[in-house]
């Protein structure tokens, strides 16, 4: 009895394994629960850093291009923090709550801080993040316009900003990316699920031959000199190699499938394509063997 008495007070009760997920991934929720200005800011600097900054800081544009180009990133990096100013000063309510005095309905329009805190949340954030990132770049490019000339233009890079623009403008219209309320409840508590099937015997040699003859693939045509024809190696041995890998990949899935007899007459039809080529090869490899 003595030893249960002194073991009782150092016990506690085990810790649940979701609170203890959850104090682990803190800063996962605090990123999840971020408004979509924050989500938007992301893709911003990325077209900001490849569109708008060399033209700012390129050679012969003015003080004035730099500045604006200041003002954009200074737009995408406080919009976050005008959104959680309005979404902390507004707390939930509803807006017809039969409660609700009268006085409160008719209260005097805000002063001082507050009425700054008046022109903060989604909406406000939203405009000062677009309009004012948006507005920047393009008074950036109206005051450096020789940085979009072709000359300096580089393809890949204008590519690249396309594609920076576009997830911007997707993230600034689209809502805010949160996490799941009800994904804890669908977690089924037990043990690890089990493999349905284990790896056959065989399959892995396959692969592995698929993915050797693939590398093997990669060392060819590195002396080629001219840059056109050495791309279009690089491109040929890359595609062959996805597909050794792929066929290899599929043999080794064949050998498990159940297979039904055919008829000789569907499996002459089958192969009688392949015969053909066959033949169109070897003719064509003796035809250039012939001395002239």
């Amino acid at each position: 009895m003595s030893d249960e008495a002194e073991a009782a007070p150092t016990s506690r009760p085990p810790e649940s394994e979701r609170m203890r997920r959850l104090r682990r991934n803190v800063v996962f929720h605090r990123l999840a629960g971020l408004g979509a200005s924050a989500q938007a800011a992301i893709p911003g600097l990325y077209a900001w850093a490849i569109t708008v900054a060399p033209a700012a800081w390129s050679r012969g544009a003015p003080v004035l291009a730099k500045v604006a180009a200041i003002v954009g990133v200074v737009a995408l990096a406080t919009a976050p923090l005008v959104e959680g100013a309005g979404l902390r000063a507004r707390p939930a309510e509803a807006p017809d709550d039969p409660s609700r005095p009268a006085e409160a309905a008719a209260a005097p329009p805000p002063t001082g801080l507050r009425s700054f805190r008046a022109w903060t949340g989604p909406t406000w954030a939203r405009v000062w993040s677009v309009w004012g990132f948006v507005l920047s770049s393009a008074i950036v490019w109206a005051l450096a316009p020789g940085a979009l000339s072709s000359i300096r233009l580089d393809g890949v890079r204008g590519a690249l900003g396309v594609v920076g623009w576009g997830l911007f403008a997707f993230a600034s219209a689209g809502p805010s990316l949160r996490a799941d309320p009800d994904a804890a409840k669908r977690i089924v508590a037990g043990s690890a699920l089990k493999p349905r099937s284990a790896l056959p015997r065989g399959d892995g040699v396959y692969v592995a031959g698929g993915v050797v003859l693939a590398l093997a693939m990669q060392a060819v045509g590195w002396s080629v000199a001219v840059p056109e024809r050495a791309v279009l190696v690089r491109l040929v041995t890359v595609a062959c190699g996805v597909a050794v890998i792929s066929a290899t990949t599929s043999i080794a899935l064949a050998r498990h499938a159940t297979r039904t007899p055919a008829a000789r007459s569907l499996k002459l039809r089958r192969a009688l394509p392949w015969m053909v080529l066959l033949a169109l090869f070897l003719s064509t490899g003796l035809v250039l063997l012939m001395p002239r």
